[in-house]
């Protein structure tokens, strides 16, 4: 088996993923984009957050976790 493309984009997002070997696929701030309700703003971090950054706001929620998106690869 091949090893993965060192960048792939998220099947959710269409943004950049990098690959980390152990690790794998993840946005480049963090496995999950997480959200604010209160001031709607989309951010990753590493350790996911618990409080927004950018308002401080504690209702933060998750978006989506990296997953790349696969459909080059030829089915077999």
């Amino acid at each position: 088996m091949a090893a993965p493309a060192p960048t792939a984009t998220c099947h959710w997002c269409g943004e950049p993923l990098v690959y980390l070997a152990g690790e794998g696929y993840r946005h480049p701030g963090g496995l999950y984009v997480q959200w604010c309700p209160d001031c709607h703003k989309e951010f990753t971090c590493r350790p996911t957050a618990t409080r927004c950054p950018f308002c401080g706001g504690r209702q933060v929620r998750d978006r989506h976790c990296a997953r790349p998106d696969q459909t080059w690869e030829a089915r077999a």
